[in-house]
């Protein structure tokens, strides 16, 4: 992904260059308590964007009560509408809301939450989209925090893929007890047997995006992944490999650790192309 300029939306104004977004007084700066959600814009609409809503006040519930959601909710929506002016500016855009709270900073409605909207173009390289990403196993567990709803403490996922950069690759997968959970940016899929399959459980954070395809009617079943099933010399070798997340929608793996994978290319194609049919669909 390409960023060549980023802006930057606080509580409904837009920020100028080098002006305070949050305040010493938030709880984000004072302890890295806050949500986020990162969307992708298509046609000047974010994509799933109820869904994602959803999942981000269902985090602060859990975390804040539920006399929490409809502030933060509110603060998160008002944001939202001083930014959709901008959502056609770019064909394919990337935009990330954080919600935090700050109790020295209240109003009849969002209470003491701010939300900060993050936005920028997208753009996928067309080598990942023709050939497929490298990804690399991360050379720590998975932490196990998706019952916890998607926080701004991400540094377990942030240090992942910072990690398969370094070693030359676009993602990292995360394993627990020898099992393939998902990868620090997505939910990963693969295929066995002509059916394809994803790691449910509460140990993941919840897929919008998956979620959206299985709505589409994408035939996408639970199950578990072992990492010797990435081995050529498996007898249950996996067929495809697959990274679903709400930017790259739907990006085919064609190697982890430096060991050539199946081709999913032609599948991840239709399956992106199946999303932003429904997009376009649920907005009519």
């Amino acid at each position: 992904m390409a960023v060549d300029r980023l802006d930057y939306c606080l509580d409904g104004h837009w920020l100028a260059s080098g002006e305070l977004a949050f305040a010493p007084s938030s709880r984000l700066i004072a302890s890295g308590e806050g949500w986020f959600e990162t969307l992708r814009v298509e046609s000047g609409r974010p994509m799933f964007l109820s869904p994602h809503l959803d999942r981000l006040t269902e985090s602060i519930s859990k975390f804040c009560g539920s006399d929490q959601v409809d502030p933060a909710r509110y603060a998160a929506q008002r944001c939202l509408a001083a930014m959709a002016s901008r959502f056609s500016e770019y064909p394919s855009g990337r935009l990330r809301l954080v919600l935090a709270r700050d109790e020295s900073r209240r109003d009849a409605h969002a209470g003491g939450w701010q939300a900060l909207g993050e936005w920028s173009e997208h753009r996928s390289s067309a080598s990942s989209l023709e050939q497929g990403i490298d990804v690399v196993i991360a050379s720590f567990a998975h932490p196990g925090l998706g019952r916890f709803g998607k926080s701004t403490s991400y540094h377990w996922s942030l240090a992942a893929r910072h990690e398969a950069l370094a070693r030359g690759a676009s993602e990292a997968l995360l394993v627990r007890d020898g099992e393939i959970k998902e990868g620090a940016t997505g939910a990963i899929a693969w295929k066995s047997n002509g059916r394809w399959f994803v790691h449910d459980s509460s140990d993941v954070l919840e897929s919008v995006t998956l979620n959206a395809l299985r709505r589409a009617g994408m035939p996408i079943e639970s199950g578990t992944l072992s990492v010797e099933r990435l081995a050529p010399a498996s007898p249950t070798r996996v067929e495809g490999l697959m990274l679903i997340s709400a930017l790259r929608l739907a990006m085919a793996i064609r190697g982890c650790d430096g060991c050539a994978l199946p081709s999913a290319v032609a599948e991840a194609e239709r399956w992106r192309a199946t999303l932003l049919d429904l997009h376009a669909r649920e907005a009519r």
